[in-house]
């Protein structure tokens, strides 16, 4: 359907509603800083302490590696950037523009 302008458009003249455009995340933000109906703590507060109480009463050893994963991060893994030996250039843009003795990548000759 071709883009129809002026009076015969007929689109969502008020625009996307208000709070439409928010992830999961933000939704998820939003109702853990609220109290549920008849209780004195908030959503955060209870969602941690059932979490500790399955990693720690229940010994539930995936929710230990996800208290520890996302308190203490994932340990770093290192990366071998070399090849053969020798270690592998990286190409900037820039260097190539400005400098006419910099190397041409895709065929190796000088420019």
């Amino acid at each position: 359907m071709a883009f129809k302008s002026g009076k015969d458009w007929n689109g969502n003249k008020d625009g996307r509603p208000k709070g439409s455009g928010l992830c999961l995340t933000s939704l998820l933000k939003i109702h853990l800083e609220k109290k549920p109906k008849g209780k004195k703590e908030y959503y955060k507060d209870l969602f941690i302490k059932k979490l500790l109480d399955k990693a720690l009463v229940d010994n539930d050893i995936q929710a230990l590696k996800l208290i520890l994963n996302y308190t203490d991060g994932l340990p770093k893994q290192a990366v071998d950037l070399t090849s053969e030996g020798k270690r592998i250039g990286l190409f900037n843009y820039e260097d190539r523009n400005n400098n006419s003795n910099s190397e041409n990548p895709s065929n190796g000759k000088k420019n």
